[in-house]
């Protein structure tokens, strides 16, 4: 686990994209993100309780290495529909 948010997302394994909202891009396997249930697809809502629907991956990230928690608590809700074969 690193020792500060700097390197948040990369450092604990997922990337970030979107101008506002942002989503999980991908999420790699092993990780600290993956174990915690993170998947490619997901809308972040919250950091550390404070609502981040509507700010872009710059915004997000720059906010979530300002957070003392580390890795600091995310919200997120899956925004990928499974389509199941017949």
């Amino acid at each position: 686990m690193p020792a500060s948010n700097q390197g948040w997302p990369e450092e604990f394994g997922f990337q970030l994209g979107g101008n506002g909202p942002s989503y999980i891009l991908s999420v790699e396997e092993g990780s600290s993100a993956h174990l915690s249930g993170l998947q490619p697809g997901d809308q972040v809502l919250e950091i550390e309780g404070q609502d981040v629907s509507t700010l872009g991956t710059q915004a997000l990230t720059a906010l979530a290495q300002t957070q003392k928690n580390i890795p600091p608590s995310i919200g997120v809700v899956s925004r990928i529909q499974q389509v199941r074969g017949l």
